[in-house]
């Protein structure tokens, strides 16, 4: 990772000592984070990232003279000392009132090169995602009304390739009845005793596979009910399986589903859940979240069951750990997203939902916040915590903050 230096200051002469204790500080972080591979240079001919080193009060003249050449979100590193915080402060002020993230670096160096990382992580997962492509099978799903995308906004905005695919094509994959190699093959057999059954799920998962391979994808999403009716099967196992392969899949052709897990996935690198808002108990504080499928890498443990509403193929039946959550999800025009905090309370088996089950506990405003919300029917369930930067790096802010 290169980082581009931009040392800003005063219109004032710096005295010898501040300009010798500046010198110092950047150097200490510069050295630390060279171990780290991260680079810091103020004459980096590539630059992945900027960082504007605010040297002390005075500063936001000099910083206008620089901002059009300088990526946004704007990171501003401040010492702390010769009133280059307030300088810090009164740029990110301007920045936000401009609709452009900002952030304020400070503390001890170690804080710093912490807070340097982040941000670097940050840069590297935008890089990662510029000429992913991701698949979608068949059309999305009839009801999703409202969560459709435009296949040129998503390659402006995100640089990923949406390539369509067929379910003509889908179903002559699934009908040469091969799967390959499964992780959990012998698990699965164990779980699930009829065998044509496993079978018929294991043909749709090595179909997906392969078209994963024929197309290069990094994920896919799929209209898979119409797979009930021609195999009395679905995709919920093979999904799952993608998942904990690294394969981002997600149900129904839902893209913004699939897009917020793939960004989540680079971010963060953990599985996410793709789960129906299905019951919200207002005295509780709580949001039921279900589904028929989960990546098998981010439950302790699962059975096997039918699809809920149809009674056919195999769902799957997750235990998540509990603890802190955020609900995430971007919007169908990727001009907002949420992020809400929540609490995974428990782990539900109510009869009249999907298979797996998390009951969320959210404080009053968030669920307020929740209710507020409209990004479709589907919210993606991580236990990352921060993607605020990311979402400024492709210009997609907070529903409350458009």
């Amino acid at each position: 990772m290169n980082i581009k230096l931009h040392r800003i200051h005063s219109s004032l002469r710096q005295s010898k000592e501040v300009k010798e204790f500046n010198d110092n500080f950047i150097n200490d972080i510069t050295e630390t984070l060279s171990n780290d591979d991260i680079f810091i240079s103020e004459h980096a001919d590539i630059d992945d990232m900027d960082l504007i080193f605010v040297e002390s009060g005075g500063a936001e003249e000099a910083f206008l003279k620089i901002e059009k050449n300088i990526k946004t979100p704007f990171i501003l590193l401040s010492t702390c000392k010769n009133n280059s915080l307030p300088a810090c402060m009164e740029i990110k002020s301007y920045a936000l009132s401009k609709k452009k993230e900002a952030a304020v670096i400070l503390g001890e160096i170690p804080e710093i090169c912490e807070a340097i990382k982040h941000f670097s992580s940050v840069y590297r997962a935008k890089q990662e995602i510029s000429g992913s492509r991701l698949g979608v099978v068949g059309k999305p799903s009839d009801w999703l009304i409202y969560s459709k995308c435009d296949n040129s906004e998503v390659e402006r905005r995100f640089g990923i390739s949406i390539i369509d695919i067929s379910m003509d094509e889908f179903m002559e994959e699934i009908d040469k009845k091969s799967y390959g190699h499964v992780r959990h093959l012998a698990e699965l057999e164990k779980k699930w005793k009829k065998k044509e059954t496993l079978e018929g799920a294991l043909y749709i998962y090595g179909a997906l596979k392969r078209l994963i391979t024929r197309y290069q994808l990094d994920g896919l999403t799929v209209r898979c009910f119409d797979l009930l009716k021609a195999y009395k099967n679905t995709a919920c196992l093979a999904l799952a399986l993608l998942n904990e392969e690294g394969y981002v899949a997600t149900c129904e052709g839902d893209v913004p589903s699939m897009l917020t897990m793939y960004c989540l996935n680079k971010l963060h690198e953990d599985s996410s859940f793709q789960a129906n808002p299905s019951l919200i108990n207002f005295e509780e504080r709580t949001v039921l979240f279900a589904h028929c499928t989960i990546p098998l890498d981010m439950v302790k443990e699962y059975s096997l069951d039918t699809h809920f509403e149809s009674g056919l193929g195999i769902g799957i039946k997750g235990e998540l750990s509990l603890g802190k959550c955020t609900l995430y999800k971007i919007g169908a025009d990727f001009k907002e997203y949420v992020a809400i905090e929540g609490t995974i309370k428990s782990n539900e088996n109510l009869k009249e939902y999907c298979r797996t089950q998390v009951s969320i506990e959210l404080p009053p405003r968030s669920l307020m916040e929740f209710m507020g919300t409209s990004v479709g029917n589907h919210y993606i369930i991580s236990y990352a915590s921060e993607v605020n930067t990311f979402m400024a790096l492709m210009d997609i802010y907070l529903g409350d903050d458009k």
